[in-house]
């Protein structure tokens, strides 16, 4: 077993895994209909996968330990690429490609390819403390490669992001702020626990990543809930009935498209009001020409239909 078992890195890895995969299962349920669900499906896959990974290497005897470094390094291999597709779909309209720089994607398939051969024949890392001691590893060019790769893959979606933030108004403009905000605290935590501790003091603290994955999480279900691209939403100004997890966050989705974007809000909460006094105009219509009520018998309708939408 693991020297000082670290129960912290156990309970904060295997929390970020379940909140990762039922985000991922959420945006799947009940069948995918964008490619863009797919994408993030994966992503929470293989986020889950690698969490998992870290509270193996709490828990399993230390002579395992090469087989779980290199092998749990495999799950995060694709995890800036996938990121990369989910920007990259995010805006895209109907029909067209999502695929149309070919070449990118076949020289990230062999990179990943090449990086998860390396690491299943556990040539990436390789274990350099002994049993009871603190544990470390040394890694080689390929390990700093992967590094690096990651690196140019995150920067190229924070620059897509980006980039709709500048270009984009409403609902998608706040969307793409939400996920740009959302990819920096995994990115700090990455930087700090995967890079700057094992490179350059050869200390192992890849468990404690989950701590900005969790905030990154967090930010990005507020974004994602009450996204049109991942049709998780009523389009309906005033729907019957909602999934829960969107309505426990559109408060805060909110609050947020009324700071990133407040012409774009105010004109949605006009076009909501007058949509409402249209409805209820036409039902009071309705009540008063075909069935003869009168106006106290109307109101009491027109309050029983329409009450929840003025509190």
């Amino acid at each position: 077993m693991s020297f000082n078992t670290s129960y912290e890195i156990v309970i904060l890895n295997a929390t970020s895994a379940l909140l990762i995969f039922l985000l991922g299962l959420y945006v799947l349920y009940p069948i995918p209909n964008r490619r863009i669900q797919l994408y993030f499906g994966i992503l929470c896959l293989l986020l889950g996968g690698w969490f998992q990974s870290f509270i193996l290497r709490e828990i399993l005897p230390f002579w395992s330990y090469n087989w779980l470094i290199n092998w749990g390094l495999i799950p995060s291999i694709p995890i800036p690429y996938f990121l990369y597709k989910i920007t990259t779909s995010y805006n895209q309209k109907k029909g067209e490609l999502t695929d149309s720089k070919n070449w990118f994607h076949r020289v990230n398939v062999a990179l990943i390819g090449f990086f998860i051969t390396h690491a299943f024949f556990l040539q990436t890392l390789k274990i350099t403390s002994k049993e009871g001691e603190r544990f470390s590893f040394g890694s080689n060019y390929i390990y700093k490669a992967i590094l690096f790769y990651s690196l140019i893959v995150t920067l190229l979606s924070l620059g897509q992001l980006g980039r709709n933030v500048i270009r984009e108004k409403g609902r998608a403009k706040t969307n793409a702020v939400l996920l740009f905000l959302g990819l920096i605290p995994p990115i700090i935590s990455i930087f700090v626990f995967i890079y700057l501790r094992p490179t350059l003091y050869g200390l192992f603290s890849g468990g404690y990543t989950a701590i900005g994955f969790l905030f990154g999480t967090l930010i990005w279900s507020i974004a994602i809930m009450n996204s049109d691209a991942f049709q998780l939403k009523v389009l309906d100004p005033y729907p019957k009935s909602q999934r829960v997890l969107t309505r426990m966050t559109m408060p805060l989705f909110n609050l947020s498209y009324s700071i990133v974007d407040n012409k774009s809000w105010m004109a949605e909460v006009f076009s909501r009001k007058i949509h409402f006094m249209k409805m209820v105009v036409v039902k009071d219509t309705e009540l008063e020409n075909i069935y003869g009520y009168s106006i106290m018998k109307r109101s009491s309708i027109l309050a029983r239909m329409f009450g929840r939408h003025l509190k």
